[in-house]
């Protein structure tokens, strides 16, 4: 086992890059203890993995099937049965698979889950990111051990421990088969993601949603058990009845609809702590939570939770303060230039558990009692003495819906000065006639606002100069001896 560790860690601190698409092996178990599950005419276990193979894949995916037992004389485990691009040839490569026989004697293959593992990583996927999908009953017997629980143990504490094994998702399936052998209720479907892109490759494909149209239920969470243990479904605010608080489209958005007008600096959320962490129970843990770049806390009451089963939820009460500098105004570009419509304020949450103590779920641990019978399956679902603490990150986002007012009034604005503009220019170049009286003698002068007249004389002589804004002309200069009159 610290072999196995030690080899896989070394590999992962070389993981390279992954490009576009992700590659995926869909291993097969087909060693003796399956032997129901290809003996039996009603069993589901070939279309099963067909289906999560089309599921889980896209076409830019590199994609693996293999099957896997215990490497033995010349038998190899696991052994490469197609590879390509998707997952669309695999129906046909999986149609001749049956049972692995160990030697020429034909005796039926052992099985071993760390070599399968450690084979896929160093073979096909050649020490590069990947998501390991293995189809098995959940029996572990290398060279035919009969301690299958104790290398059940081995190979939980892989999961567990190892830490390039990123992301672990469990699916417990009741298939129940009965070959000439042995018989079965159930199947298990485990998903590892090799790396950090991996993870986020495999959490990809969750929220996608396809999936969870071939195996229906929720997966149960192996690793990480410290990340999104819980979740805040908002019902309404206390404090004012103008803000209205909801659940955002992805499930994990708080979303606060208010009306600028409404605004209040603080907000009292009454909502519900939901425990994630299926198939945990919380049996207590303290909870504290902050605003990501604010300096005020954000509050939690009660601050601890006892006894949260999974899936369900705690009434609390959150309180956390809007920051209001970051708030723009109604007259401010932003809610202007949204015209009338929501200004959005994105904010960040990190609500954590400390002095964390989880335990399996009764009925969880029964049910599985029931599809592996004898197996420590349970144990796979016993956090590590290292876990003690959890957090999630919670988006919020508060919808400023901003009014027509400001926009309305600054249009005006714009209008009118436009309209003056207009006014001011036809009126610019229109002349208006004058009457004046030239050393007493009348005379008609035309004159356009902010233009200026000199006067001449019958002589040509310069004998004054009158000047126009956008009223009446005024006289600015007489020469000397000569008279000049507006009249």
């Amino acid at each position: 086992m610290v072999r196995l560790l030690g080899v896989i860690t070394a590999l992962a601190a070389c993981l390279p890059l992954q490009a576009a698409g992700i590659q995926q092996a869909f291993l097969v178990q087909n060693s003796g203890w399956m032997e129901p599950f290809y003996a039996d005419q009603q069993s589901q276990l070939k279309a099963l993995v067909g289906a999560v193979a089309q599921a889980a894949s896209t076409p830019d995916d590199t994609v693996y099937l293999l099957a896997f037992s215990q490497s033995s004389g010349s038998h190899v485990s696991p052994s490469l049965l197609g590879q390509g691009r998707g997952a669309a040839a695999i129906s046909t490569q999986l149609a001749p698979l049956g049972l692995a026989r160990k030697n020429s004697s034909g005796a039926l293959a052992d099985t071993d889950f760390q070599e399968a593992v450690t084979k896929t990583i160093t073979g096909p996927f050649r020490s590069a990111p990947g998501i390991i999908w293995i189809f098995t009953n959940n029996r572990n017997s290398p060279n035919n051990d009969s301690q299958t629980a104790e290398r059940n143990r081995d190979f939980y504490r892989l999961l567990h421990l190892e830490p390039s094994i990123t992301k672990t998702l469990v699916f417990p399936l009741r298939m129940p088969v009965q070959g000439k052998l042995y018989s079965a209720k159930g199947l298990m479907v485990y998903a590892l993601a090799y790396g950090q892109s991996a993870a986020d490759a495999l959490s990809r494909i969750q929220a996608e949603g396809r999936l969870s149209q071939v195996l229906t239920r929720a997966p149960a969470r192996l690793k990480p058990v410290d990340q999104d243990a819980v979740r805040i479904v908002p019902q309404a605010v206390k404090n004012s009845a103008n803000v209205h608080a909801s659940l955002g489209g992805d499930g994990r958005t708080v979303v606060l609809d208010v009306e600028a007008a409404s605004l209040v600096p603080s907000v009292v959320l009454q909502a519900s702590l939901q425990n994630m962490f299926f198939p945990y129970v919380i049996e207590h843990a303290t909870v504290h939570a902050a605003l990501a770049g604010q300096a005020a806390p954000l509050q939690v009451s009660p601050a601890s939770i006892s006894a949260l089963q999974p899936g369900a939820s705690q009434k609390v009460e959150v309180r956390f303060d809007l920051p209001m500098a970051q708030i723009p105004s109604a007259w401010s570009a932003q809610a202007l230039g949204a015209m009338g419509k929501q200004v959005l304020l994105p904010m960040k949450a990190t609500l954590g558990l400390s002095e964390q103590r989880l335990a399996l779920s009764a009925s969880f641990a029964a049910e599985l009692q029931d599809l592996f019978p004898g197996d420590p399956i349970s144990e796979v679902f016993t956090p590590p003495d290292s876990v003690r603490a959890s957090q999630a990150t919670i988006p919020l986002l508060v919808r400023i819906q901003y009014p027509l007012l400001p926009v309305l009034l600054m249009v005006g604005a714009i209008l009118a000065l436009l309209l003056a503009l207009v006014v001011f220019g036809l009126l610019g170049t229109r002349s208006t006639r004058y009457r004046l009286l030239v050393d007493g003698l009348p005379r008609q002068v035309l004159l356009k606002p902010f233009k200026s007249l000199r006067i001449i004389d019958a002589a040509g002589q310069d004998i004054g100069e009158i000047r126009r804004g956008m009223g009446k002309p005024s006289i600015v200069r007489v020469a000397d001896g000569h008279t000049l009159a507006l009249g």
